[in-house]
């Protein structure tokens, strides 16, 4: 059985809504995962592009934290393929205020670059992001590579907002 979960993320690399996104007035791009600092950022997104008329990039990198734990179980695929679904269906969902458009990208590869290649691509005012973990966690999390925030600070070459984590209504 071939294990290669490119064969999934392919199937849900790009999904967008049927809003005319010639109507927007610009465009952002924000990372999303099962994390709740990217749910925050998801949240403060949503509500930003609403204000501004601007077409929202959802962008979901697939890491090694979506994959299912035996990769030599006979379902592998199968359960990559739910997971995926299930965290785009959670994704699109929270979508629903936005007017101007949205498009879902799912990807695999460096989350840094990725975000910046979307936003380039489709010229966007700025990166959203969830803020990093703090504390002993953060710490031993920097030690293997750093945070996408961090890895998007030290690229400034396109605006970044962080936003901090559980922050859903405390901006509204």
């Amino acid at each position: 059985m071939d294990n290669d979960p490119e064969l999934d993320i392919e199937r849900h690399r790009t999904m967008s809504s049927t809003t005319d996104a010639r109507a927007a007035t610009t465009s952002l791009v924000v990372g999303w995962d099962h994390e709740s600092a990217s749910g925050s950022a998801l949240t403060f997104a949503v509500d930003l592009a609403r204000r501004l008329a601007a077409h929202l990039h959802v962008v979901h990198i697939v890491d090694i934290d979506d994959l299912p734990v035996d990769p030599d179980s006979a379902d592998w695929e199968d359960e990559i393929r739910r997971t995926l679904d299930s965290q785009a269906h959670d994704a699109v969902a929270a979508l629903r205020d936005v007017d101007a458009g949205w498009t879902y990208h799912c990807a695999h590869g460096d989350p840094a670059r990725l975000l910046l290649s979307v936003a380039h691509d489709n010229d966007s005012l700025m990166v959203v992001v969830g803020s990093p973990h703090s504390g002993l966690r953060s710490f031993l999390e920097s030690l293997g590579e750093p945070s996408v925030a961090h890895g998007l600070i030290g690229r400034h070459d396109m605006p970044i907002l962080v936003v901090p984590r559980d922050t859903d209504e405390a901006h509204r």
